[in-house]
């Protein structure tokens, strides 16, 4: 194991003594961050892009499966990239891809009680729609713990990780000058974490197999590691 390697795992051993004292904003990003990317919730969503790009264009599953992804490689945003490239309405997109079924997700009375300890505010960083946060939140019984909700809409459908999406963001949840040096973001796509890192900003990753490689890459924009939401806000408010 490099050197790199150690102080990249060493982050997800923390003491956390004392650590709500540190900061006043606590953003989360919401999918695979506030629930569990083992759900495979966003898989359900995932796959709902495929078909709507796959009826829209009136194309073969493969290429509209290759067109996402080459879309999200060169956007961050699959949607972001078809409203560029090929002029697509974004409103009738994310209806449809939004459109699912949420029957694993449940009253989370646990992470309820931890989002409760927090002392400061509480903002929602999302890439979806605030529709679709909404829902999210309502089913898991955690809306009315956060403040604001900022979504792509708010982004001007510009996505994380472009730099312009943060400057929006903090414009919208207020946090200048020093404000931004007691913000801390959580969130499961570590290459989202680079220009909050950059901006000042204290910067959590959650732990998953499918992002492993890249949160290696970008390991020095990660300053804390959590295998799940609960587990490190657990740690963060016990002291």
């Amino acid at each position: 194991m490099t050197i790199d390697q150690v102080s990249f795992y060493n982050k997800a051993k923390h003491d956390y003594k004392n650590f709500m004292l540190q900061y006043d904003y606590w953003i989360f990003d919401l999918d695979n961050t506030i629930y569990d990317y083992n759900l495979g919730l966003f898989r359900r969503i995932s796959e709902r892009m495929t078909e709507y790009i796959v009826n829209f264009f009136d194309i073969e599953f493969t290429d509209a499966l290759n067109l996402q992804k080459e879309m999200y490689k060169k956007y961050g945003l699959t949607l972001r990239g078809l409203m560029i490239e090929k002029k697509m309405d974004p409103e009738p997109f994310l209806k449809y891809v939004h459109d699912v079924d949420f029957y694993d997700l449940k009253k989370d009375y646990e992470l309820k009680t931890l989002l409760k300890k927090i002392k400061g505010q509480k903002f929602i960083y999302t890439n979806a729609s605030y529709d679709h946060a909404k829902n999210i939140l309502e089913s898991m019984g955690i809306l009315e713990e956060f403040e604001i909700i900022f979504d792509i809409k708010d982004s001007n459908y510009i996505a994380k990780p472009d730099y312009k999406s943060y400057d929006m963001m903090i414009a919208k949840f207020g946090l200048d000058g020093n404000k931004i040096k007691r913000s801390i973001f959580f969130e499961d796509t570590a290459r989202n974490l680079k220009p909050a890192n950059e901006l000042g900003v204290s910067t959590v990753w959650i732990d998953n197999d499918f992002n492993l490689e890249e949160a290696k890459t970008f390991h020095q924009y990660i300053d804390f590691i959590g295998s799940d939401i609960k587990t490190i806000l657990n740690d963060m408010t016990e002291n």
